[in-house]
């Protein structure tokens, strides 16, 4: 999908159920657009679950995101993909496995009291009392191309045209990707890969912004105006349990 899109854009990676630094981070964003006199896009680059404790609580906020900033978007993370699978009665037996190596089993706990294996009815209980989890996922995207920017989960395979990029590249690849240093089409922002520094990352071809939420309990945002990067947003949490927001300037 492409379009030339709004001043403000807003790419958020990599929540892995941090409802708590999204709150914040969504707040901060209605607060700056507020004096502003702007409705941003904000783009969630996937990996919304797993991991962390509150899966649930975080589709509920991206629905509402979307909700209230018309042309937000979600685009479908490796994680998302599991669980979609899951409400579609398609998760294969060894994406089962996988996923709850990677961190699936605090996700189907937060939903469901049910124990795993019981996948059809864990399912069950998802789209019983989540209908909408599962229309959100249906409606991801596997990126998204705005001016000189294409937003991705995990990045693109070099000297293949976006339309021509496999759905698995989209959402899975690393190398190849990450080890280009020639330009792509468009800059490339992206998550999956958590960043060496644990903060956003600048190369000339890329952003990169997993930081890594889930354990290190900073979640980075890249602020895009008039095409342009801006800078970056990260709330953090602190020693003390409250939650900060920091702007860090692009580098």
């Amino acid at each position: 999908m492409l379009d030339d899109g709004p001043s403000d854009i807003y790419a958020i990676a990599d929540i892995h159920g941090r409802s708590d630094l999204l709150e914040v981070m969504l707040r901060h964003i209605a607060d700056i657009s507020a004096e502003r006199r702007s409705k941003p896009t904000v783009i969630f680059l996937g990996d919304l679950i797993d991991r962390g404790p509150r899966s649930p609580q975080v589709l509920d906020q991206v629905a509402s995101t979307l909700d209230l900033y018309p042309g937000s978007q979600l685009i479908l993370g490796n994680h998302d993909f599991y669980l979609r699978s899951l409400l579609r009665d398609e998760l294969a037996p060894e994406d089962a496995v996988n996923w709850m190596d990677w961190g699936g089993v605090a996700t189907v706990s937060a939903y469901s009291r049910r124990p795993v294996p019981d996948f059809k009815g864990i399912a069950a209980d998802i789209r019983d009392a989540f209908p909408h989890h599962a229309t959100l996922l249906d409606n991801a995207l596997t990126y998204r191309q705005i001016g000189s920017f294409c937003f991705v989960h995990a990045g693109v395979r070099p000297g293949v045209s976006l339309t021509e990029q496999t759905d698995y590249d989209l959402r899975w690849i690393r190398a190849g990707f990450l080890d280009h240093v020639d330009a792509f089409e468009h800059i490339v922002v992206h998550g999956h890969t958590i960043t060496n520094s644990l903060r956003p990352e600048v190369y000339d071809n890329r952003i990169a912004i997993d930081t890594a939420a889930y354990r290190t309990g900073r979640l980075s945002a890249a602020v895009i105006r008039h095409d342009k990067l801006s800078h970056f947003i990260c709330t953090a949490l602190t020693a003390t349990g409250e939650i900060t927001v920091e702007n860090w300037q692009a580098d």
